[in-house]
């Protein structure tokens, strides 16, 4: 039997975090000779600056948020031969200026000058910069600068920080294997953390998100089981695929204890679909060729009733995704498409079967086929529809 997965929890919203996220080009108008100046100084062509620039005029324009400006004073500045005590903060004043401008490449030519001038950095350097190569999709590079970030970071949220990221990193390269131990041992961080009170931690993003990743993972090894014949084989096809369907379940439900709302939403969405697609699963197992037409809607029709607990527990798990969601007032796009699962659902049983002799429809369509006997799962890299919408994290600051 199904253990049941949500618990009504009281939940707390997080807080802002960290730099402003880099998901591409700035689109901000650039006057010729500024825009000149996002070359980091000393590169090949790098431009010299234009009037004299202070760091104190750089560091200004950046607090005030005129980002293009700041880049501009800090080029101008580091092109004037300042001296070495001034020369940290006005790589890292540039660098952060380009994240401003959504300008990830040239915020890790700066990060990467720094690098080569200094040699060492402060973790906070390596974490930026990871996150920057995550925005562009590098994601072997962001893992790499991840683990340089945990390997100077001291206090346990930083920790969890890194570790969760890097295994997001290579969760987005497939590689669950190595993906799976920094996110587990980012869990376990937190909660001696939270045992010994060695720290409080002002928001949850990062535990949520390790501990949904680790759902994510079980989540993707239970897809890739295929059901097929004869009937040994089936069943021991049913047995694994099960036994995964309860690892994620778990690991989902474990989410939803970390108390952030985004994760909470998405694990909530997440452990709905996981029902429907065991379902999928089950009714579009293969069948022997022999049986006649009345024995296949024999068949689909004891199938359809051994099922039918099963899109009961996938409708009281969206049910109460979104009576949480709505309670406390929150909205995003997982509690949207909770709330159109649900629709599907219960549209579905009130139409009532039209389907003698056949399976019903697909329950989860967006979610990857099924492997069957003879066929072999597609190696392409490209994410799948429901892999783009569920494992892709909200976008955040960085």
């Amino acid at each position: 039997m199904l253990t049941p997965m949500l618990r009504p929890v009281r939940l707390a919203l997080a807080a802002t975090l960290g730099l402003a996220a880099c998901a591409g080009k700035s689109t901000a108008t650039v006057t010729p000779e500024d825009a000149a100046l996002t070359v980091t100084p000393g590169e090949p062509g790098a431009p010299a600056a234009v009037g004299p620039a202070s760091l104190a005029d750089a560091e200004t324009a950046l607090r005030a948020g005129d980002a293009t400006r700041a880049v501009a004073l800090f080029s101008g500045f580091l092109a004037g031969n300042p001296a070495e005590a001034e020369l940290r903060p006005a790589y890292l004043g540039l660098a952060r200026a380009h994240e401003q401008l959504r300008d990830c490449a040239a915020a890790i030519r700066a990060y990467d000058a720094y690098l080569t001038r200094f040699g060492d950095a402060p973790g906070e350097l390596y974490a930026s910069r990871g996150a920057c190569y995550a925005e562009l999709a590098e994601w072997q590079a962001s893992a790499d600068s991840y683990g340089e970030a945990l390997t100077r970071a001291t206090l346990p949220s930083a920790q969890v920080e890194a570790l969760t990221r890097q295994g997001f990193a290579l969760f987005q390269l497939g590689q669950f294997d190595a993906a799976d131990p920094p996110l587990a041992r980012a869990d376990e961080i937190f909660l001696a953390s939270q045992e010994k009170n060695t720290e409080r931690f002002t928001n949850y993003y990062f535990v949520g998100m390790a501990r949904f990743y680790r759902a994510a993972i079980w989540h993707r090894r239970f897809r890739e089981v295929p059901i097929r014949l004869p009937e040994k084989q089936m069943t021991e096809d049913f047995a694994r695929k099960f036994a995964l369907l309860e690892k994620a379940q778990d690991a989902y439900n474990h989410t939803i204890k970390a108390k952030h709302m985004f994760w909470v939403s998405a694990a909530g969405y997440q452990l709905g679909s996981l029902f429907e697609e065991f379902y999928d699963a089950m009714m579009y197992a293969p069948i022997p060729d022999w049986l006649d037409d009345k024995q296949r809607q024999v068949y689909y029709e004891e199938l359809k009733n051994q099922l039918r607990p099963v899109v009961n527990k996938a409708i009281w798990v969206f049910e109460k995704n979104l009576a949480t969601a709505r309670r406390l007032g929150y909205e995003s796009a997982f509690t949207a498409q909770t709330e159109a699962k649900l629709g599907e659902l219960q549209s579905i049983l009130l139409a009532g079967d039209t389907t003698l002799g056949k399976p019903h429809p697909r329950l989860a369509p967006e979610a990857r086929p099924e492997v069957g006997a003879g066929e072999i799962a597609s190696t392409s890299t490209e994410l799948s529809p429901v892999d783009r919408k569920l494992f892709i994290p909200e976008i955040t600051p960085l």
